[in-house]
């Protein structure tokens, strides 16, 4: 594995990590604009990457706001917290100064449209709008973002002006903002106990006695936000947990045990259900 640096960068802090230091894209457009710095947003690049392979990008003190809209397959968005998949019609955000690395889900090939945004107001841009950290948004209208990320592909290639593009990015980040769910702070306590106890039994009167609400308020807000129980949620973690784990050495049986499974049975029924494969079959792709 080899650290690449990124040709952009400004800042030593900030770099790319590709795996076998492998980088290619099927094409990609770039526009350099002299003194970014006096636009409040920029169109760094917009890439189209088609790929079929299991190598991997690591992100570090990212220094652009990327928007990776998937057109089709998958990619996984892992980050110190969680493991996000990002399916067909979906976008991911990923924020400036994010550490996320980027890795194919699944056997085809995926195809992703990206844009990388800079600028002199980004900072204050995003953090007005809640894009200052990294989000999986489900798009209901994904041909729509599609087509106005084109439009600044198209600016680029036409060398359209500065102040044109960054109109453009602003209206794309509005057009977003409406997919953002709010923050739900009332279940912050909730979310963090579990964040900090993948393996511990779940109990919904604990859980909503540190959030200040009743156990039907409680399991109301998780399905209006995640669209399952906590319980379904802390299912979901543990898996997570699990997903990860099978990269490593350990057996399914101790992998079960540290996702808090009563048998490697159970941990096996339960992840096929929710990964429409079994965990061998998980393994033997990411090993």
């Amino acid at each position: 594995m080899a650290k690449v640096e990124s040709s952009c960068s400004q800042n030593p802090e900030s770099y790319d990590i590709w795996e076998s230091g492998f980088r290619n894209y099927i094409y990609k457009n770039v526009r350099e604009i002299n003194d970014k710095k006096s636009f409040p947003l920029i169109p760094s690049r917009v890439m189209d990457i088609t790929r079929s392979d299991q190598r991997w990008l690591q992100h570090v003190n990212y220094q652009y706001m990327a928007l990776e809209l998937i057109l089709s397959g998958a990619l996984e968005f892992r980050t110190e917290h969680e493991t996000v998949v990002a399916e067909a019609g979906m976008l991911y955000v990923v924020a400036k100064g994010s550490n996320v690395r980027i890795v194919h889900s699944g056997k085809c090939h995926y195809h992703k449209l990206t844009i990388l945004i800079s600028g002199s107001c980004l900072d204050s841009i995003t953090s007005a709008l809640g894009f200052n950290s990294d989000c999986l948004l489900k798009l209901s209208e994904p041909g729509k973002v599609e087509q106005m990320i084109r439009e600044i592909e198209k600016g680029i290639i036409e060398r359209k002006s500065p102040e044109y593009l960054s109109v453009r990015c602003y209206e794309l980040l509005l057009h977003l903002k409406g997919y953002l769910q709010p923050e739900p702070q009332e279940l912050r306590p909730a979310l963090d106990w579990i964040a900090k106890n993948p393996t511990r039994k779940i109990y919904v009167p604990e859980l909503a006695r540190k959030c200040g609400l009743s156990e039907t308020t409680l399991r109301r807000k998780f399905n209006e936000l995640f669209g399952m129980s906590p319980a379904q949620y802390m299912i979901k973690q543990r898996l997570t947990l699990g997903r990860d784990l099978l990269k490593g050495k350990s057996s399914i049986k101790e992998i079960s045990a540290i996702c808090g499974f009563s048998s490697s049975l159970h941990f096996a029924v339960t992840y096929k259900k929710f990964y429409g494969e079994s965990p061998s079959c998980t393994r033997k792709k990411i090993t």
